[in-house]
């Protein structure tokens, strides 16, 4: 007995050893979602984006917590929703460029209309009288773009607000914004509300402060007391560039901002 039981914790042992690790790390691509949720107005359904699936997730809320409801397919990445009405859904569709039309009244829910939009769509909110607009952050860019493609002149905005007349939709097959909003920076992503839907507030993602760096290797050594060098940069890093141990700090670039007094870019000294 006692051979058998120890020949078989041997052979198990073996097993787990040699079997497949079930712990293995996994990269997911998948776009970052930017409003992931949404209440129906009268608090009766959760709309939430499947980003992984391109579905549309609707959800029964009750006193006892959520119950499915249905599930819709939308474009490529949904990564934003918004509630129109409790009928009328509008989903943002990162990698489609576009933004789905849903209609959550009818049974199924589906899609009912397809708006195609510049790059990238990030986010959607209603606003203006009856939240009868609607504002989708896009970057300058795009096969469906109406704004030329500037990436290469200097100033050009590239932050794009697109605005729609949520009450009436033109018959085009891309659907055709009544405005675009140009903002001073590149892709823009979450947007705000006030109170009274009078003001809309986009937040833009990688640059908009007129801010910039200078490479580490232009940056002379030395920490602020260095002189400027050969290559006419500013001297070395502000301080304070120690730890507490007063050790030096490592040789990194330096962030800069725009001066319009003298069109040139400055470190917090005024160096350029």
């Amino acid at each position: 007995m006692t051979r058998v039981r120890a020949a078989g914790v041997a052979l198990l042992s073996a097993f787990a050893l040699a079997g497949p690790v079930w712990g293995q790390s996994f990269v997911n691509f998948e776009s970052g979602q930017t409003r992931p949720l949404a209440l129906s107005p009268d608090g009766t359904r959760l709309f939430a984006v499947n980003t992984p699936d391109n579905r549309l997730e609707i959800f029964n809320v009750g006193a006892n917590g959520l119950t499915k409801a249905g599930s819709v397919p939308v474009g490529m990445e949904p990564i934003a929703v918004a509630a129109k009405s409790d009928a009328e859904v509008w989903v943002v569709n990162l990698l489609s460029d576009s933004v789905s039309i849903v209609d959550v009244a009818s049974s199924p829910a589906r899609v009912v209309r397809t708006l195609l939009t510049c790059d990238e769509p990030r986010d959607i909110v209603f606003a203006g009288p009856g939240n009868g607009r609607a504002f989708v952050t896009t970057s300058r860019r795009g096969q469906n773009c109406p704004l030329n493609f500037e990436l290469n002149t200097s100033g050009a905005p590239r932050a794009i607000v697109q605005v729609y007349d949520a009450t009436s939709l033109d018959g085009t097959l891309a659907g055709t914004p009544i405005a675009n909003l140009e903002l001073f920076g590149d892709t823009p992503r979450a947007l705000g509300r006030s109170a009274d839907g009078n003001t809309v507030y986009a937040a833009v993602f990688n640059s908009g402060n007129q801010t910039t760096t200078i490479g580490e290797g232009t940056v002379c050594d030395g920490g602020a007391a260095a002189p400027p060098c050969a290559f006419g940069a500013p001297g070395g890093l502000p301080a304070p560039n120690i730890d507490v141990l007063g050790e030096p700090g490592p040789e990194v670039g330096l962030i800069t901002k725009f001066d319009p007094g003298t069109n040139r870019w400055l470190d917090i000294f005024g160096r350029l």
